[in-house]
């Protein structure tokens, strides 16, 4: 229970300190309030839908965006739908960019969202859900796995050769197999195109799988084995849980 309790407090860690954390935020009118997210990744073949959420009326919105580099904000006037106002911004490229922000204006009172500089965001190809799924469910195994070895420091009667073996099936699952899928995804490259090495594999994704290699080598061969995996886990923890 504390293996899992942990390993939930870094995955939560793991997201909120994520490059692709949205940005939201509520802005008021008087009592009214507007809701905005800005995503920072998109994954889709078709182009990104912008939504802004308010019930206020005579609201205009503004889509404002640019490439990377420009200085001039081109801009799109979002369109209504009940308590929802939307527009899309133009399809890219896998891995191309856009920085782009919202102009509110209500009775000559106007508001940019979030920010003067707006936000960037990356394309990339559609990743099915699935596969997203066991992308991040199979790297919490493991870190789980990972964090309950750790503690058997604590155990009198530990069994850490035992349990070793199972974080290192995730990591080499997550790392040689999930991640490779998913940037294939990404790159829009099935069927389409052979990528490099590189493009393939990250080095984080490996590092999950190094530190565990190195472990099992000194757990097998050391008498210090509770340590270093207490040691291991704490890497592997900070690695999942903080972004940098």
């Amino acid at each position: 229970m504390s293996a899992f309790a942990i390993t939930f407090i870094f995955g939560y860690l793991n997201r909120i300190t994520s490059d692709e954390y949205p940005v939201t935020g509520t802005v008021k009118y008087n009592t009214q309030k507007v809701s905005y997210l800005f995503d920072k990744v998109y994954r889709g073949d078709d182009s990104y839908k912008f939504q802004i959420f308010t019930s206020m009326k005579d609201l205009k919105i503004k889509l404002q965006y640019k490439n990377i580099g420009e200085n001039v904000w081109k801009e799109i006037p979002l369109k209504q739908n009940d308590n929802m106002y939307f527009e899309f911004l133009p399809k890219k490229k896998p891995g191309e960019e856009i920085i782009y922000r919202a102009e509110l204006d209500y009775e000559n009172d106007s508001i940019i969202v979030p920010n003067n500089e707006g936000v960037q965001i990356t394309f990339w190809g559609r990743v099915s859900k699935q596969i997203m799924l066991f992308y991040n469910l199979v790297l919490f195994l493991g870190i789980f796995l990972s964090t309950r070895i750790g503690l058997e420091y604590f155990n009198k009667n530990e069994k850490i050769k035992k349990l070793s073996l199972f974080p290192l099936i995730f990591f080499i699952f997550y790392g040689m197999l999930i991640v490779p899928i998913k940037h294939t995804y990404e790159l829009g490259a099935f069927e389409n195109q052979i990528l490099q090495i590189g493009q393939l594999f990250d080095l984080k994704s490996l590092m999950f799988l190094i530190v565990w290699i190195v472990t099992i080598i000194l757990i097998f061969n050391s008498k210090k084995r509770s340590i270093y995996s207490l040691i291991s886990a704490i890497i592997l923890l900070l690695l999942y849980g903080i972004n940098i």
